[in-house]
């Protein structure tokens, strides 16, 4: 106790003596503040109580875990649990595997390279409601350009055949545009680091005899493990909780086969206005998420031997 009121004590001496610097930041700590930190907290305080929009009480019954239990034993949940963790699985790993050989073909010398770069971030820079809206297009089963494609080439099996109306076909087909529009920043970032490995190490290997192989085994990729972690991180946070695309493609259906957490989530809080489950939902996400970086990070320390 007296060791943690002396540690208080020095961090006011410090705040006290660095005051100009802590009042440059104050602005940007109010914004992480009233966007991040107040929104958690409250769903954390909503997630422990009965907020039913219907019944428009002035107070909010506190109930404990109930939300919770009501979530845990809903099969809805689990259906959606599993559906995110199969999609997320697969996403971050196209996501990653193409991104990956896009980056090590941008970093080759060859004409038009200009051109293809520009043409690979196309589908990262297009808004993710106009992308989604255009592949709904393309996968009608009437009009889409896919199906046509298919057929002329001579499977005849896919004449107006719904991509997004069969279940055993609508969860590839919104994982397709997810990775399409996720691969070319993942692309673009590992082009980046492998830029920045000097050229040195390739050309010692080239004299060794190395083939083009094991210059990417035990060059490239050692050099680009902590990016790799990075990215391997933001694209698991970012497709785990993913909305938008799913939404305007499927909606979570049909017969829930691309209901996601996100889509449950929308639909507890928006659709049966419950919001105290809702919020709890949105804490279950967020510890999942947790557990996932602290285990990426612990693996990378582990495999430097800081653990």
């Amino acid at each position: 106790m007296a060791s943690l009121k002396g540690y208080i004590k020095m961090r006011f001496q410090e705040i006290k003596r660095q005051k100009l610097a802590y009042l440059f930041i104050l602005p940007t700590l109010s914004g992480v503040f009233l966007i991040t930190i107040y929104p958690l907290f409250r769903s954390i305080w909503l997630s422990f109580h009965r907020y039913y929009i219907i019944e428009l009480k002035k107070e909010v019954p506190f109930i404990g875990l109930d939300n919770y239990k009501y979530i845990l034993y809903d099969p809805l949940f689990w259906l959606s649990f599993k559906n995110t963790i199969i999609f997320t699985f697969g996403c971050v790993l196209a996501t990653m595997l193409i991104g990956l050989g896009v980056a090590l073909l941008l970093n080759q010398d060859f004409r038009g390279k200009n051109f293809v770069a520009v043409t690979i971030l196309l589908p990262w820079v297009i808004p993710k409601v106009a992308a989604s809206i255009i592949w709904k297009w393309i996968y009608d089963d009437q009009y889409g350009i896919l199906n046509y494609f298919l057929c002329s080439l001579g499977f005849h099996n896919f004449f107006d055949y719904g991509w997004l109306i069969n279940s055993t076909t609508s969860l590839l087909a919104v994982m397709i545009v997810v990775i399409w529009q996720s691969y070319p920043f993942v692309a673009i970032a590992l082009l980046a680091g492998l830029q920045t490995i000097p050229k040195t190490l390739y050309e010692a290997a080239d004299v060794d005899g190395a083939s083009s192989w094991q210059k990417f085994r035990q060059i490239s990729l050692p050099m680009l493990k902590y990016l790799i972690t990075i990215l391997l991180i933001l694209s698991t946070i970012w497709n785990f909780k993913l909305f938008t695309q799913v939404y305007i493609l499927t909606e979570g259906g049909p017969a829930n086969s691309t209901m996601i957490l996100g889509i449950y989530t929308w639909r507890m809080a928006f659709g049966f206005l419950r919001m105290g489950r809702a919020a709890a939902l949105a804490i279950i996400m967020f510890l999942i998420l947790m557990i996932a970086t602290v285990f990426y990070l612990r693996r990378i320390r582990k495999e430097e031997g800081i653990l």
